[in-house]
């Protein structure tokens, strides 16, 4: 439990103050309030302790200067187990704030009702963020609160400790700023490379405004320059980041020895995927995945971009090719309008963020692991249908769920022969994409393919509908409540089935 004495609150939405102030006052706590809040608090009958007697100036530049000085910020950060803190804090006749109440300048909502320029940019809060983020780094001994929707909470806790708050709660509280703060600050970028014409074109569809935030403490795609061709869009983004994030899986997959890769992108979806002995054949094999989808695609490579390769592209359309590098003279001979970027084939870890009406979905990024595969039918997998299997899995990994993949090997070389992504359920994926694309390759034996699926079967219909095809391979994570029924079903048609343990949802 950690006692609250010492109080700032300086906030602009007073929702909530007067109750807040009651809680702190019946346990003798000292209020110290800057300005409008100062005067709402002395209005109610509130003694308060004005936040200049800690700072030692008043307020300046018209309001910009109110809180932020060295006095109120070593109040909230000296650490208070730490007896060499405590000793300068003595000598500098600090004392301990316990409590920061503060919310911010009203930034969004000036936003909102499409305030001028000069409205907008003095609506960005400066003391409240240096305020709120010095006292959650803290929160070992100081309660921070930064939106009135937390008094409630905080006064049935602070009223039935007689005065303290739990170490779990300032955790929480602290959390909470620091999440704030994050959108808050997301806002301004925002505004601000608008206003400074950084945007993109458009967004997903031409009336949509966009723009990209680069991340300046990881390099990636966001960083990369076009060298050619028109600026990226918001949809070339998307692609570009997907097919590079595909590549980078299967080249780390290979480990040391990577043999060339090219994948192939289309709305966000896989649609070519092959490694190869060499560039060109990689190049040709990805391509013919889906020529279809190929056309106005997004390519990945993990090779330099040669004439030979250059003159691939002659008579083909695409949006974007990423590659470690390009000659000169290969980037002479491809069409001006196809934008090139030079990227690297190295997986970063990372956060995925995605938008939500009213926040933000934030999740590891989806790894590949393959340690818990195991064969769970009578018949199994030669050593070279195992490392065909993984592969497999690799690619459908990357493609949108519910999605299966049937891939195919020769020697050395693998390739996504055709693939069934983005269906509601996994039989339309086989019965409706796999079975018609493989009528179109004009394929007949697939004896001899992985069939690989991201995740569990949930009934046995789905083994039965790939018997029906001739698939004798399958692997799938497993985890179904009827995973016994799925392998039995395999069994009687002498199918052989592996389980990874884990699964591969994409949305």
């Amino acid at each position: 439990m950690a006692q609250i004495r010492r109080a700032l609150l300086s906030v602009s939405d007073k929702t909530g103050l007067l109750d807040l102030a009651k809680a702190l006052a019946a346990q003798n706590v000292e209020l110290i309030a800057s300005g409008g809040t100062a005067k709402t608090l002395q209005e109610a009958g509130y003694q308060v302790t004005p936040v200049e007697n800690l700072s030692g100036k008043g307020e300046a530049f018209q309001g910009r200067m109110k809180t932020i000085s060295f006095e109120i910020a070593s109040s909230l950060l000296f650490r208070r187990e730490d007896p060499q803190d405590i000793a300068q804090a003595k000598d500098l006749n600090i004392e301990p704030i316990d409590l920061l109440v503060v919310n911010l300048y009203p930034f969004h909502e000036t936003l909102a009702k499409q305030g001028g320029f000069q409205e907008c940019i003095e609506n960005i809060d400066i003391g409240g963020p240096t305020l709120l983020r010095a006292g959650a780094k803290n929160f070992r001994s100081v309660t921070v609160l930064c939106e009135p929707a937390q008094y409630p909470q905080f006064i049935s806790e602070f009223t039935e400790s007689k005065g303290a708050t739990t170490f779990e709660f300032r955790q929480k509280c602290a959390a909470q700023v620091y999440t704030m703060t994050a959108f808050y600050d997301l806002a301004i970028a925002g505004y601000l490379n608008q206003q400074a014409g950084a945007g993109l074109r458009y967004g997903e569809n031409p009336h949509q405004k966009a723009f990209v935030l680069k991340d300046p403490f990881q390099e990636g795609l966001a960083h990369s320059r076009s060298l050619q061709g028109k600026e990226m869009s918001y949809n070339n983004y998307l692609d570009a980041d997907f097919a590079l994030k595909t590549l980078q899986d299967v080249h780390s997959w290979q480990g040391g020895k990577a043999l060339p890769t090219a994948v192939v992108v289309k709305h966000n979806t896989p649609c070519g995927l092959a490694l190869a002995e060499t560039p060109l054949r990689a190049l040709e094999k990805a391509w013919k995945g889906d020529e279809k989808s190929s056309f106005g695609g997004i390519i990945a490579l993990n090779f330099p971009v040669t004439d030979e390769l250059a003159a691939f592209f002659s008579e083909k359309f695409v949006e974007v090719i990423l590659a470690p590098s390009f000659t000169d003279s290969a980037r002479e001979k491809l069409k001006k309008n196809c934008r090139i970027m030079e990227v690297g084939t190295q997986a970063k870890n990372s956060w995925q963020v995605r938008s939500i009406e009213g926040g933000l979905l934030v999740q590891q990024q989806d790894t590949f692991d393959l340690s818990n595969m195991k064969v769970v039918t009578a018949k199994t997998f030669a050593d070279d249908k195992k490392r065909l299997a993984s592969f497999a899995m690799l690619a459908v990994k990357n493609l949108k769920s519910n999605a299966i993949a049937i891939c195919s090997q020769d020697g050395p070389e693998f390739e996504l022969t055709t693939m069934g992504s983005g269906q509601t359920n996994r039989i339309d994926c086989i019965e409706k994409l796999i079975t018609s694309r493989l009528e179109d390759k004009k394929i007949t034996d697939v004896s001899e393919v992985v069939l690989a699926s991201d995740a569990f079967f949930p009934f046995a219909d789905s083994v039965q509908v790939a018997a029906k095809l001739g698939v004798k391979y399958i692997i799938q994570p497993g985890g179904s409540v009827k995973d016994s029924e799925v392998i039995a079903e395999a069994d009687r048609l002498g199918i052989a089935m592996m389980f990874t343990g884990r699964r591969h949802f994409l949305h």
